[in-house]
């Protein structure tokens, strides 16, 4: 699959979930998600694999270092989680996004199996979806930055986003209660950085009230 029509897409519960994935780690699982899409069947058996070719050319980094980023990030990925808001049942759960992996050092690439609940996410299209190429986050070196813009290009057709309050947009962002706790650092360290690296290098420009 060419680097330049990888697509991106998820359900909107997972666009809307709270998370703290790191910047490998999220690219990881993105470059996993379009993989993913180009399976015949997906399920839980179902083995995702992610080349450490392919991770290198999408986001144009040093082959010495994305090795061990590679191992690293599939070892971390397998105990984050993420909660997210079930619309239909009305209740806020908890989920991780794999349930097992493996590193092949000598084949050079990783091994994913997506939960049910990330199955569900990635390929029930019939749901409320965002869809993204990959191509457009490819070259964003703040994690906050992936994460901004999926929330934003959720209503990228609506010519306009919903106002987020500042503790919400803390959450899905993945920021803890002790990070960036100021209004000033929140703002000069994550919110900044990431609206200008969006403006640089993707497809929609950020107009934001100030406070």
């Amino acid at each position: 699959m060419s680097d330049k029509t990888r697509l991106v897409v998820k359900d909107n519960s997972l666009i809307d979930a709270s998370f703290n994935l790191s910047l490998v780690e999220q690219r990881l699982m993105l470059l996993g998600i379009t993989e993913a899409r180009e399976l015949p069947k997906l399920s839980l058996e179902t083995p995702v694999k992610v080349s450490v070719k392919s991770y290198i050319e999408q986001f144009n980094v040093s082959d010495s270092t994305a090795y061990e980023a590679l191992q690293d990030a599939v070892n971390t990925l397998f105990e984050r989680q993420f909660s997210y808001y079930d619309n239909v049942a009305n209740e806020r759960y908890k989920e991780r996004w794999i349930y097992k992996a493996s590193y092949m050092d000598d084949k050079g690439y990783v091994v994913m199996f997506f939960t049910p609940t990330v199955i569900s996410m990635i390929s029930r299209l019939e749901a409320q979806f965002t869809k993204y190429m990959l191509d457009q986050v490819s070259d964003f070196k703040s994690k906050y930055s992936i994460r901004l813009y999926e929330l934003l290009i959720k209503y990228r057709d609506v010519g306009n986003s919903k106002k987020f309050d500042i503790k919400e947009l803390r959450s899905k962002l993945g920021l803890e209660d002790n990070e960036y706790s100021t209004m000033s650092n929140f703002k000069s360290r994550v919110l900044d950085v990431a609206i200008k690296e969006i403006g640089d290098k993707a497809d929609i420009q950020i107009k934001y009230e100030q406070f």
